[in-house]
């Protein structure tokens, strides 16, 4: 009896933890939409057009701010370069977050499984079939520029389905190994959101990250639950296994 309820336990667990690992992390069921929402991201002249300069795993960053900006947004897709990248700045630029709002977000458009997001190489794909009615103009891919530990842990805990708010700079990027020209990288933000294709993110130096709605809450909850329930079934078996020697 106590055999078969241990086991029991242990595929309970299992089976929530693979559950929740999916359902915390999608965008469909989102229904509950913040007014920000509904607002077109906010592009004004900066205030401080100061060039912004830091140095970091090797690299040396120099920013130039071109306006301050502000977008609020539900994430439909968000992709961390630094698992398989290669390249050390990276470790500044962690990843891409993939936005929509306006229309888009008031329409639902997005639950409707004929609309497909994708995410590879810094771009940001939608495909639909038949009339869904979705806009291109309301949504963007936005290059996260992050030199702040903590607003790059609130990045780390963001998945799709947050309706979040960001608020930095777009800015012109250069950066470089000192005394390696070969290593210079440049990125230039878009400014316009009717383009569309290359060139048409936003490369935004992070200012404020906020969650102002966070995404399936209970399968979030539930999948902490399993997984600190799965790592305390293994300790308990292994300290009854040693002893029973």
């Amino acid at each position: 009896m106590e055999i078969n309820l241990n086991k029991g336990l242990f595929f309970a667990l299992s089976a929530c933890l693979a559950v929740t690992f999916f359902t915390r992390n999608t965008f469909r069921n989102v229904d509950d939409i913040a007014p920000e929402l509904l607002k077109d991201p906010v592009q004004v002249e900066t205030e401080y057009p100061e060039g912004i300069v830091f140095s970091r795993d090797g690299y040396e960053y120099s920013l130039t701010p071109l306006y301050d900006y502000e977008i609020s947004g539900l994430i439909v897709g968000k992709m961390d370069y630094r698992v398989f990248s290669i390249d050390k700045y990276d470790s500044v630029f962690p990843g891409d977050l993939c936005i929509i709002w306006g229309p888009n977000v008031a329409s639902r458009v997005y639950r409707d499984r004929a609309v497909k997001f994708s995410q590879d190489c810094r771009w940001c794909w939608v495909q639909w079939y038949g009339n869904v009615g979705f806009s291109m103009r309301e949504l963007s891919n936005n290059h996260l520029l992050i030199n702040n530990k903590y607003l790059e842990s609130k990045f780390n805990r963001l998945l799709r389905g947050d309706q979040v708010k960001i608020k930095g700079k777009l800015v012109s990027v250069v950066a470089e190994v000192p005394g390696k020209p070969q290593s210079r990288i440049t990125w230039h933000s878009s400014t316009n959101r009717e383009d569309t294709g290359g060139g048409a993110c936003e490369v935004i130096y992070v200012e404020d990250i906020q969650v102002l709605r966070k995404a399936n809450a209970l399968s979030g909850f539930l999948f902490q639950v399993s997984l600190i329930g799965l790592g305390l079934w293994f300790l308990v078996n292994i300290i009854r296994f040693f002893k029973s020697l």
